[in-house]
């Protein structure tokens, strides 16, 4: 193998494949960059068998061949070059592979490409599009309550529902659950079976930066029994599915709602700001109490080793006033935080039931009378100060 390519060109290929590599295998060859030449570029592949990354870099390509080349040493050198071109040359012989550039020369051990894992293929006839930035933004919102505990794979991981010409994301920690919806690109044939599957949240925000860095505007997406690719321009990402059953959200939520409380979104947040300093992340949290009254909320943080915080908001309420109920601060914030109205709407019922966080109108008491694309399920906390 022998190739010529733009050094800054390819070190940005190079530099994104290698987020695919395996950081913890035991397998020499899942902590190498496979580098394949065709005409006209190189591909680079990278997978650590959970997620892949694949890419092409242009190349004069002088001989054709396949080699595997430790990924870490490979971008520190590519990455420490100065601009011009880049020669690499696999001599089969010696088993390394010869980095040129300029008056340089590097010479890397690489491995044998016929044991690397076979890649997964785009199937150009199953794919559906939508938005790239939809998709961003999406998948920003849902993330906040997503499970860190890997004990429950399930709850890691983005349901994600595409049916007719709109996708659904979902995602609960058990003590919040976002629901976002979005319009696709592309829409199903009437009568096509909706497609489901729980995708890694980590390999979907990786989709996002994938996104970002492009100069895209649609996301391609495939679905399989258990492999989801998304190709944005060039790069194509695979993901493993998450085996299991996803929560019965659906049943989670509230019919109806005793209470709606309407405050204006970005005054919310500033004070939720401040008076989160008090809380302190501590374990367990300190409660954020919300105390509602005509015309007003009062939001107060007590903690005996600090001290207490309290500002009071304009909010419009319907429903019974003179009500009282405590949230985890952060993941309040978090829900506030992801409506992207300029009123926040509180749906609530008793104070030791789920609350619903979700867009405001920006009519007089908040209240929205089309179905929210966005919802944010809360669970109350008991606050230690009121019993």
């Amino acid at each position: 193998m022998r190739a010529i390519c733009n050094t800054d060109l390819f070190g940005r290929k190079l530099a994104l494949v290698s987020r695919g590599v395996s950081a913890r295998s035991t397998i020499q060859l899942l902590g190498g960059i496979l580098l394949e030449t065709e005409e006209g570029s190189v591909r680079l592949s990278a997978t650590d068998m959970e997620l892949s990354i694949q890419t092409t870099a242009p190349a004069e390509v002088e001989e054709e061949g396949r080699v595997v080349i430790p990924a870490r040493i490979f971008n520190d050198v590519v990455r420490s070059l100065p601009g011009g071109e880049l020669a690499l040359a696999h001599d089969r012989s010696e088993g390394v592979v010869r980095l040129s550039a300029r008056e340089n020369e590097y010479r890397i051990r690489a491995y044998a490409a016929e044991d690397f894992p076979q890649l997964p293929k785009f199937d150009e006839a199953a794919a559906f599009k939508m938005s790239g930035e939809a998709l961003v933004e999406t998948v920003e919102k849902v993330s906040r309550s997503y499970s860190r505990d890997e004990t429950r794979p399930v709850l890691t991981g983005i349901l994600i529902s595409f049916e007719e010409s709109r996708v659904r994301m979902v995602t609960t920690d058990s003590y919040r659950l976002s629901i976002k919806e979005t319009e696709l690109a592309t829409t199903f044939d009437e009568g096509s079976a909706p497609r489901e599957a729980i995708i890694p949240a980590r390999a979907m925000q990786e989709v996002s930066r994938i996104y970002a860095s492009s100069d895209e505007e649609q996301v391609e997406v495939v679905l399989s029994e258990n492999q989801a690719l998304f190709r944005v321009g060039d790069v194509l990402f695979g993901t493993r599915l998450i085996e299991g059953n996803f929560p019965e959200y659906k049943r989670l939520l509230p019919n109806a709602f005793e209470r709606e409380i309407s405050v204006r979104r970005e005054d919310l947040i500033d004070t939720l700001r401040r008076v989160n300093l008090f809380a302190q992340r501590q374990t367990p949290p300190v409660p954020v109490s919300l105390n509602f009254s005509e015309g007003a909320v009062e939001v107060t943080v007590r903690n005996g080793e600090v001290g207490e915080a309290r500002e009071r908001l304009p909010a419009s309420s319907v429903g019974e006033d003179n009500f009282h109920i405590s949230f985890n601060p952060s993941y309040l914030l978090d829900g506030v935080s992801a409506v992207d109205s300029e009123k926040v709407l509180f749906k609530l019922n008793e104070s030791l039931k789920p609350g619903l966080i979700v867009p405001g109108n920006s009519d007089d008491d908040g209240s929205s009378s089309k179905e929210p694309d966005f919802l944010y399920l809360i669970m109350p906390m008991r606050d230690p100060s009121r019993s």
